[in-house]
């Protein structure tokens, strides 16, 4: 529900902005959607006794910044108590640039490290594939296989062991 409501916000946002600007907007939710981890802030953001001038003050003091609009839209979010939303809020913005630009964040998941020559031809040919420019991060974990998602573009395509061997039995199976 919040990704749904975040959207409408970056939508009437992008409307007004131009892509600099965004960015610089980006860079804001990104200090306030970090800030939210923190319990303190969100004592402070959820508590009905503070008045809500008084956090929006908090807020733009966090992010030092003196540009109208944005203050505005924090304004707006205080207005109709939507001060909790600022994590789906950069994710939305994040992903409405991406678009913008063409370049997505490709996430891979390996159990093993491989080099930069290795990790750029990976890159180049699934960027050549979908037809965006991808920038590949690795994520070393212990899943059994490998796992390439694009979260901006719904896309992931994977590789297990145990999928492959499970598989490879059931058509040995139905040989028989």
């Amino acid at each position: 529900m919040k990704d749904l409501i975040a959207k409408r916000y970056i939508k009437a946002l992008s409307g007004l902005s131009d892509v600099n600007e965004l960015n610089l907007y980006l860079k804001y939710l990104d200090i306030l959607s970090k800030s939210y981890c923190c319990i303190e802030f969100k004592e402070i953001i959820g508590n009905p006794c503070i008045d809500t001038n008084k956090k929006i003050e908090f807020l733009l003091s966090l992010i030092e910044t003196k540009d109208t609009r944005f203050c505005n839209f924090i304004t707006l979010l205080a207005k109709y108590g939507r001060l909790d939303i600022f994590c789906e809020l950069y994710s939305e913005l994040s992903s409405y640039l991406s678009s913008l630009s063409g370049k997505y964040k490709a996430v891979l998941i390996t159990p093993y490290s491989y080099s930069a020559d290795v990790l750029s031809e990976l890159e180049a040919g699934f960027s050549k594939k979908l037809g965006v420019n991808l920038c590949l991060e690795q994520v070393i974990s212990e899943y059994d296989g490998i796992k390439l998602s694009v979260e901006d573009l719904g896309i992931e395509i994977s590789f297990s062991k145990d999928k492959f061997v499970n598989h490879l039995k059931n058509h040995i199976l139905k040989a028989f």
